[in-house]
């Protein structure tokens, strides 16, 4: 006869068909109820700006473009910040494999189909984690359910952090992967999965995937050390050898974007970012109340709810099988004071000890992983409850506390409507006396074993949706591109070459759309030389590391007011041939003549612009024509690893001495040819380390 734990985790082919199609209609029905259609990004409810409309969508149309009309690989973009390096920048996802469907559809419907496709991947690769490592239909499936709709990942896709997202989604295939390589009998594929799965992580966000692949590897380790088998010297010796196979796979598979970094990180802004500008968003000792109650709507970067449901029952795990999961506690523990960043020691410790860590910022991001690990958790307290076979007084006693203090807790709540939070986020704390029923049904074995698992399911279901869609709404291009129209119609009626402002007037989204280049910019991927130039040309001093060119004071109110004390220099912006400046309060700035006045927003024409054109021919070739009796000296680009026709060179930072000539340069390829030679010496390598331990196996280890 089966014990009720082994026949609840046994794997179902069919359980599994059917929970990845609820998932994805699941997760298609919630998308477009919160308005994501063809037309639609997501935003966050209460704010003004999403990065998804701000710096994905742009990126995706900038790369369709390239290849589709240019029909050429963007290595650069002249678009934003005097133009910069295009593929290597992370952020713009061009070695991603799936960013590649905006080939297929129109960049809206790509970004919304890859937010619903990611989302329904973690689901479907957390059931599978979930199943490999014993876990029954209805826990597999709380923890799917509770993964994919965990309210963190739905707070970053409200702020258009899409790459998070993506990220994510690979977390539970690397894990499942990790689990089937650390064994005496690997999985079939198992190091190719795991590189395959470790690549696609650090592809999709290089930020996030630090903190995954330290946790995939800690794991590893973790199985390693729980089978006595695999501490003999022959099975360390093997184990070693898959790991290494799966790791040069990985390098070589991401080769394209890691090699590239590393040729640029010298010259990027983010380099000299301080120990103050790198602790942005750090969690306070103060907002872990957050674990219970839902800051509906609340900061995307500070939120650590998970559903008090799953808290209740990753809690109940620990309690109920301590040897079992105490490496998962220790690790969501040591999550959560990193997040903390400078509120804690752990951060300053390892940030000052190695420096680097300073390039990831927002240590809160770190509670990512958290939140994808807790909803596991709560599966596990979910089973053993109810498989549990003995249940004593006290937990029974427990349980009836806990549903007569969640009931308390929430009612109390409810009636007196507790300062700072709304109505809905009081009200979602009835998840802890339902999840407390539940509870108290199973102690009492008052229920069939799946039902009371396919309850906890549903009211971890319940818990999340309720705060869901006040963390994420889809807005149309009505809202954040149209009315830009009439402005970036006059600007090119006005012969606009590039547009500088310092009041964010010409939003990103409208310059890549009507193809208008831009002084500034937003990204994080900024070369040094040219912030430093920038701020001469703007008159704008950053305080610290900024994301945004000209940089803008945490204490601004509003853009439309922004960088008013600061006077732009219009001869120093004609060098980077910015021949119109918008603002949307009056400039008296002499060689700036007023053109127009679109609505609240001026337009300026910059009257000391040399007689010197940039003509571009697709993105990795410009160039340069002047008729000019006297040398004119124009800033052609932002950086360098530029060459001429004549195998002149532009330095830093894109300095041209033209006279009455024509001068050609295009973009070096070199970035790109030694990405492939790296990753094809790590492929090769990584191919036979694979084919030389094919067939070696591990003898089962017997105690003595």
């Amino acid at each position: 006869m089966r014990s009720p734990s082994t026949t609840l985790a046994r794997p179902n082919g069919g359980g599994t068909a059917a929970l990845c199609a609820a998932l994805a209609v699941g997760m298609a029905a919630f998308l477009l109820l919160i308005g994501l259609d063809a037309h639609s990004l997501p935003f966050p409810p209460s704010a003004q700006y999403s990065d998804a409309v701000t710096s994905h969508w742009p990126n995706a149309l900038f790369l369709r473009q390239s290849l589709l009309d240019e029909h050429t690989l963007p290595l650069w973009r002249p678009l934003i910040m005097s133009g910069q390096p295009f593929a290597a920048n992370p952020l713009n996802k061009v070695w991603y494999p799936l960013q590649w469907l905006v080939l297929v559809w129109d960049p809206i419907v790509h970004l919304d189909v890859l937010l619903w496709l990611h989302l329904t991947l973690l689901g479907t690769g957390m059931w599978a984690w979930a199943q490999g490592s014993g876990l029954g239909t209805w826990p597999a499936a709380l923890a799917a359910v509770g993964s994919a709709f965990a309210p963190r990942l739905m707070a970053a896709a409200g702020a258009g952090h899409l790459d998070l997202v993506y990220a994510a989604a690979w977390t539970p295939w690397l894990l499942w992967a990790v689990a089937r390589l650390v064994r005496p009998v690997p999985g079939r594929g198992a190091a190719l999965a795991v590189g395959v799965f470790a690549a696609l992580c650090f592809l999709a966000d290089v930020r996030l995937s630090a903190y995954l692949l330290v946790t995939a590897l800690a794991y590893g380790f973790w199985l390693w050390v729980g089978q006595p088998e695999l501490r003999l010297r022959r099975a360390v010796l093997l184990l070693a050898a898959r790991a290494t196979t799966a790791a040069l796979l990985a390098a070589a598979l991401s080769a394209v974007q890691w090699v590239p970094l590393l040729l640029y990180q010298g010259d990027l802004s983010r380099t000299s970012i301080s120990l103050q500008d790198a602790a942005v968003d750090s969690l306070g000792a103060e907002q872990w109340i957050g674990l219970l109650i839902g800051n509906h709507g609340g900061a995307w970067e500070t939120l650590i709810y998970p559903g008090v449901s799953v808290l209740v029952l990753a809690v109940v795990a620990f309690v109920l099988r301590p040897r079992q999961l105490w490496f998962w506690g220790a690790w969501v523990l040591l999550l959560a004071v990193y997040a903390m960043g400078d509120h804690f020691v752990l951060w300053p410790v390892l940030v000052r000890l190695i420096p680097p860590l300073r390039w990831w910022r927002v240590p809160s991001r770190a509670w990512i992983v958290a939140a994808l690990i807790l909803p596991y958790l709560a599966a596990w307290g979910a089973q053993a409850l109810v498989t549990a076979e003995r249940r004593g007084k006290a937990a029974r006693l427990s349980a009836v506390a806990l549903v007569g203090g969640g009931l308390t807790c929430s009612l109390s709540g409810l009636a007196l409507r507790l300062e700072g939070l709304d109505v809905a986020a009081v009200a979602g704390t009835l998840a802890l006396p339902a999840v407390a029923g539940v509870i108290l049904l199973a102690v009492f074995r008052l229920g069939p074993a799946r039902l009371l698992l396919a309850l906890f399911a549903v009211v971890v279901a319940a818990d999340v949706l309720w705060i869901d869609p006040s963390l994420i709404e889809g807005r149309s291009t009505r809202d954040w591109l149209d009315p830009y129209r009439e402005l970036t119609l006059t600007l090119k009626d006005d012969g606009a070459t590039r547009v500088y402002s310092p009041t964010y007037s010409l939003p990103q989204q409208a310059s890549a759309y009507w193809n208008i280049p831009q002084f500034g910019g937003v990204d994080p991927f900024q070369m040094e030389d040219y912030v430093r130039a920038a701020e001469a040309a703007t008159g704008v001093r950053s305080a610290g590391y900024s994301v945004t060119i000209p940089a803008y004071s945490d204490g601004e109110d509003t853009l439309a007011t922004a960088n008013r004390d600061a006077t732009p220099r219009a001869d120093l912006l004609a060098q980077w041939d910015v021949s119109h400046v918008v603002a949307a309060y009056p400039l008296d700035v002499e060689g700036l003549a007023l053109a127009a006045q679109v609505g609240g927003v001026y337009v300026y024409r910059n009257t000391l612009l040399p007689d010197v054109t940039l003509a571009w021919n697709g993105p990795n070739r410009v160039t340069i024509r002047t008729q000019a009796d006297q040398p004119e000296t124009i800033y052609a680009v932002a950086a360098g690893r530029w060459t001429g026709v004549d195998g002149d060179v532009i330095g830093l930072p894109g300095a041209v001495e033209a006279s009455a000539h024509t001068y050609t340069y295009h973009y070096s390829t070199s970035e790109v040819w030694i990405s492939l030679l790296a990753g094809s010496g790590l492929l090769l390598a990584a191919l036979l380390l694979a084919w030389s331990t094919e067939h070696a196996t591990i003898r089962p280890y017997h105690a003595a």
